[in-house]
């Protein structure tokens, strides 16, 4: 039988990747998207989520398939993880999957990057939190494969009622959700501009969250896999729907580069933040001397050329992610073909009243090859197909290609914000100026 759970990695992702690929523990071990060592891989990952649009606190995931000792080899159980990963990934996301063989129970580790290749979305995304969350769909994924293995099912009765599986592990492991979510809304609250804004960010980063205004219970939040809503009340008093509009309040105001200097009643903090406005722009026209804009009227032109770039660059990226994903299909179906095969070898090596009972007991397998060995003879007319090895470096040399495009995109994006900072704080800083002469007037400063 087969447990399994899921954990997101926040910090250590480099770190979990290399334990989990350490040849004293892993005997067999399979990248998926990715190559090299722990950094590399985890490089690449990072560089794949600098794609994305979801820039939550969570770098990727790490799922732990165990099954019972002496209950399967090794082979057998790395075999139920690449099924486990085809059926979750659908060869989508980067992954790293390690059967660990230094303890008495052979397990699985795979780690990975919870941006996919195909569209950038998120793997949290990608899951109905109430109805679907993903430790269900893994489970229950994990346990289909355990089926057609001929392995036994866990009887998850035992866990309790009114308790998910993964929630059930968090309490047996001492952790609490509270402390998780308290975490995970400061850091939205920081990068928000609006209390609007705050409940989208809430969403895209997998926490759902409820506010009505006229209820009671005003507002409630509950995370993935999290059975049951935390009331912001019990969250404590900086959670309540008033001080998180504070919050957001006083962090935007300390991201604003230009202070308002009519704010201040006293003299010497007026000068105070004169001096400090000026250092302010001062800092932003030599940002602008580093780009060559020389002059207030290259902004704009500037800006515009920089969008027009990335957006030619990012159309390249997407014909090149379809190849890839062309490429990652076309390896997938060698992939499956090559693991059916040995199957269909022996169905044919059998006689022919053998062979009935054999096309019975492994009708799932020789199916695949049936219908895998069908579309690559669509791809390819003459029945003669590349390896795995060469289609992966086609794929490989794309991936070299678009990471070409992924810096260029990277510093293009960098430098239009950085311009459209430095513009912001520039109107802000002249806005500023034209506003103190009506500034002073009112407070009868001006003869």
């Amino acid at each position: 039988m087969a447990t399994t759970s899921i954990h997101p990695i926040r910090v250590t992702e480099a770190k979990s990747i290399q334990y989990i690929i350490n040849p004293e523990k892993a005997a067999y071990v399979t990248r998926y998207g990715c190559w090299g060592n722990a950094a590399e891989i985890s490089d690449e990952f990072s560089k794949l989520r600098s794609m994305g649009r979801n820039t939550g606190s969570v770098l990727s995931y790490h799922i732990i398939q165990s099954f019972a000792p002496n209950e399967a080899t090794a082979e057998q159980i790395h075999q139920a993880g690449l099924m486990l990963c085809d059926e979750l990934f659908q060869g989508k996301y980067k992954y790293v999957l390690a059967t660990h063989t230094d303890k008495e129970h052979i397990h699985n580790h795979i780690i990975f990057c919870k941006t996919n290749m195909e569209n950038y979305k998120t793997f949290g995304t990608l899951m109905d939190t109430k109805c679907n969350p993903a430790w269900k769909k893994i489970r229950q994924i994990s346990d289909e494969i355990c089926k057609e293995m001929g392995l036994s099912v866990v009887a998850y009765g035992e866990i309790g009622k009114g308790v998910s599986h993964y929630e059930w592990e968090k309490q047996q492991q001492g952790l609490s959700w509270k402390a998780k979510l308290r975490y995970e809304l400061d850091c939205i609250i920081q990068r928000s501009d609006t209390f609007e804004d705050f409940l989208e960010k809430c969403r895209l980063n997998g926490i759902e969250a409820v506010y009505k205004p006229e209820k009671t219970i005003s507002l409630k939040f509950r995370m993935q896999g999290q059975q049951r809503f935390a009331r912001a009340k019990t969250l404590g008093y900086y959670y309540l729907p008033e001080n998180i509009r504070r919050r957001i309040k006083q962090f935007k105001s300390h991201r604003k580069m230009i202070l308002d200097r009519s704010k201040f009643d006293n003299r010497g903090l007026q000068y105070w933040a004169d001096i400090q406005n000026m250092k302010n722009v001062a800092q932003m026209i030599n940002l602008l001397e580093s780009y060559n804009v020389h002059s207030t009227s290259e902004l704009k032109p500037t800006a515009m050329t920089v969008m027009a770039r990335r957006g030619m660059i990012t159309q390249s990226i997407e014909n090149l992610d379809k190849k890839i994903n062309t490429l990652s299909e076309q390896i997938e179906l060698v992939r499956q073909f090559q693991r059916s095969k040995p199957c269909h070898d022996k169905y044919k090596s059998l006689s022919a009243w053998k062979q009935k009972e054999y096309a019975k007991k492994n009708a799932p397998v020789l199916e695949k090859y049936k219908s895998v060995g069908s579309q690559l003879k669509l791809l390819y007319l003459d029945g003669r197909f590349p390896s795995e090895m060469v289609l992966d470096r086609q794929r490989q040399a794309l991936y070299e290609e678009r990471e070409k495009l992924y810096e260029e995109y990277r510093y293009l994006k960098k430098e239009y914000a950085d311009l459209d900072k430095a513009s912001q704080t520039i109107d802000d800083y002249l806005e500023s100026l034209r506003n103190e002469p009506e500034c002073k007037r009112k407070k009868g400063e001006l003869e």
